[in-house]
């Protein structure tokens, strides 16, 4: 007889119940008797949702959010910021770390997780596939994204099934620290993020695709799912822990303090793109970059300021392009670069010079 888990199908919920309901019921787990759950719902208008480690105002156009009424919610998971709708179906396992069906490591938990969603994707007439850890994707473009983490005794996964998308308003909310950064996030968002839609050229019923979903998560988790309910303790603890995204402490908890010598703002568009800007300042000047990175090499590359000799920047701009997207690969073609063209080392070396490149598009999101 199979392993029963819980299927809570919540529907439109209120934005930041969507994103409290997962941490609420990993913190369930702790204090009663809940159950492995998986959730299925969406939000009943849009927000605007930030990772557990990301700064606000760094991240997000604040003056627009507010402007278009969106509320703006930090998730117990980490990840980028990113925009939501009812265009998205959101898929969201809370199991106990206990359970021999969830995996300690982070691979091993994403590709136990995801197979449900792809096999939903290819039943659609989809082909898509899972990515590197957490993406899936049809024929290189993202599809969907996901997130993981750890509330107390539980292990929480949450993704989404993107029917539709509105790439204007992502862009729009972003915090976009050049035109130059918006127009080529806006042209990479485009191309490399797909929708159902996109793919079918129609959108399918919202119940077939839970349907599929749901004999998803049954055939690759080996577990039969029983429609339930939120208990009255579960149904506090949400109240409880929306109270808490309210709050200025929850919503700014990551801000920092003090200044680092280089400024950026990065984001990622899928596990194969990821771009950004950042800027490095001296007494004696300034250097701008901006950088867009596909599938691990650095495929455009702006280099502006007056610490590198500007007759040199767009031969060395040239000779970066194409190189692997790693700190030491870069320091390595500049020294050649630097040693080629006989550079006096002054403000900026070869290893400054690769730090604001990676720091730039890095992973520290």
């Amino acid at each position: 007889m199979a392993i029963e888990w819980r299927l809570l199908d919540l529907g439109e919920l209120p934005p930041i119940t969507t994103q409290a309901l997962y941490h609420a019921l990993g913190l369930a787990m702790d204090k009663e008797s809940t159950p492995n759950t998986i959730v299925f719902c969406k939000p009943s208008s849009p927000l605007v949702c930030v990772g557990y480690h990301q700064e606000v105002y760094e991240k997000v156009n604040v003056a627009y959010c507010l402007s278009k009424g969106y509320p703006i919610v930090r998730r117990i998971v980490g990840g980028g910021v990113v925009y939501l709708d009812q265009n998205q179906l959101f898929y969201q396992v809370i199991a106990r770390k206990s359970d021999p069906r969830v995996p300690s490591s982070i691979t091993a938990l994403f590709e136990r997780f995801l197979a449900a969603p792809v096999k939903t994707y290819n039943r659609l007439g989809i082909p898509a596939t899972h990515y590197a850890v957490n993406d899936i994707e049809v024929n290189g473009r993202k599809i969907g994204g996901s997130g993981a983490g750890d509330v107390g005794e539980a292990r929480i996964v949450v993704g989404d099934i993107i029917f539709d998308f509105n790439y204007d308003e992502m862009t729009s909310i972003l915090k976009a620290p050049s035109m130059r950064f918006k127009e080529e996030f806006s042209k990479a968002l485009t191309e490399y993020l797909t929708t159902v839609k996109k793919e079918l050229g129609f959108i399918p019923s919202e119940e077939e695709v839970k349907k599929l979903l749901k004999e998803g998560f049954e055939e690759t988790l080996g577990v039969r799912l029983i429609e339930g309910a939120l208990s009255g303790f579960e149904v506090n603890l949400v109240r409880e822990v929306e109270e808490l995204y309210k709050s200025p402490d929850w919503l700014h908890r990551a801000k920092r303090h003090g200044k680092s010598i280089v400024k950026r703002n990065s984001v990622k568009i899928s596990g194969r793109v990821r771009m950004g800007e950042a800027l490095y300042r001296r007494p004696k000047g300034l250097i701008r970059v901006f950088v867009k990175v596909v599938d691990g090499k650095i495929s455009s590359l702006t280099i502006t300021g007056s610490l590198v000799p500007r007759v040199y920047l767009d031969a060395l701009k040239n000779r970066l392009e194409g190189v692997q997207f790693s700190e030491a690969a870069i320091i390595q073609r500049i020294n050649d670069f630097y040693e080629d063209h006989e550079i006096p080392l002054k403000e900026v070396t070869p290893e400054d010079l690769a730090y604001i490149i990676v720091k730039a598009a890095g992973e520290g999101d």
